[in-house]
């Protein structure tokens, strides 16, 4: 048997969201500690923009011609290690394949939002056959109640660029759909007419929203990498129904950003009085007495706030300090698989940006 030591990162997507941006920190910090790893699709659906940054980082993928199928046909022949998959489809696919393969399977459970028609059956056999696999991730603790508390919490995380000063800009970044309230932030947005907001990506509330914005939002569109804009922006609001722990969130705050959001998921984990605002969920009043306080403070103020906000993530939300819980879980995942690999040990390497 082909005793194969690669990893694999199991997704099915068509687009570049959350899960997305996790599954790329999560193979750059593969990387990083030296460990063999490449991302499977379990199909295509036209050109995806995060090919070509795994292309420019030289990260390895490969996209699967015939779904399961395939997935199972290279599971049987290649032998990986360890699949972990991300995401509903991709989980449960994970599942079915590695009871015909006795490949091992951990499954990270990334969505708190309670989805409705189709995406909710997916959702509902998703984490029905959630023992399938042989660890659990959740990103969340209220994740984690829903999946009856079997999954350990691992905290999203990102990697930490180099320290610079943010912006000026006010924005929103996420999904323009119902559960990320951007209607919420237009509102807030009409209470500050002669100020800028800015709003950064796509969804199927975009033409209703478009057609209520008053003149200071500016709409700026889906981005496939926040990397150019994250520089112009000094505080982002996040006025969520609904949520996880939102990559958005945390890449702002690894780039100084101070967060202004309703406390719903895991925010209250990442958001502290010295690195951002939260408010209770419904209390635009909070939401907007927090963007006039940050519109009113002193450049010092603000760099302290920016200065926490970082070290938040570099402490607790930064690929250092997530991967090593994340090894763990495989480790203990092929060791429940009774699987004769040896045990993971990567190279742990010693993060290099200060936390000032």
């Amino acid at each position: 048997m082909n005793d194969n030591k690669q990893i694999w990162l199991l997704l099915d997507s068509r687009s570049y969201g959350g899960i997305e941006t996790h599954v790329l920190q999560l193979a750059r910090s593969m990387i990083k500690h030296h460990i063999d790893v490449e991302v499977i699709f379990m199909a295509k659906y036209g050109n995806h923009p995060i090919c070509a940054i795994f292309t420019q980082e030289h990260i390895k993928y490969r996209v699967l011609k015939h779904g399961l199928y395939s997935l199972i046909k290279s599971m049987y022949i290649e032998r990986p290690r360890l699949i972990h998959s991300h995401g509903y489809k991709a989980g449960i696919c994970a599942r079915m394949a590695s009871l015909l393969t006795q490949t091992t399977v951990v499954s990270t459970f990334h969505s708190g939002e309670i989805v409705t028609g189709k995406l909710a059956i997916y959702d509902a056999i998703d984490r029905f056959s959630a023992g399938l696999s042989h660890a659990l991730i959740a990103v969340s603790a209220p994740i984690n109640a829903r999946l009856n508390n079997q999954a350990t919490i691992v905290n999203n995380f990102v990697g930490i660029a180099r320290q610079s000063f943010p912006g000026t800009d006010i924005a929103f970044v996420g999904r323009l759909s119902y559960e990320k309230g951007p209607d919420i932030y237009l509102k807030l947005a009409s209470y500050f007419p002669k100020v800028p907001f800015h709003i950064y990506g796509d969804g199927p509330m975009l033409e209703q929203l478009a057609n209520t914005a008053s003149d200071n939002v500016h709409f700026h569109g889906h981005q496939d990498c926040m990397d150019q804009q994250w520089q112009h922006i000094g505080l982002v609001v996040m006025p969520s129904r609904q949520e996880g722990l939102p990559m958005a969130a945390l890449e702002a705050m690894a780039h100084g950003i101070p967060v202004c959001a309703y406390d719903v998921g895991a925010l209250n984990k990442l958001i502290e009085p010295n690195n951002g605002w939260l408010a209770k969920t419904g209390d635009i009043k909070t939401l907007r007495n927090s963007i006039n306080q940050w519109l009113g403070s002193s450049i010092k103020r603000n760099f302290n706030r920016s200065r926490q906000a970082r070290k938040k993530i570099i402490v607790q939300f930064s690929d250092v300090a997530t991967m090593p819980i994340i090894i763990n879980c495989y480790n203990k995942a092929m060791v429940r698989n009774h699987c004769s690999h040896q045990q993971i040990k990567p190279r742990l390497v010693e993060h290099s940006h200060a936390t000032n």
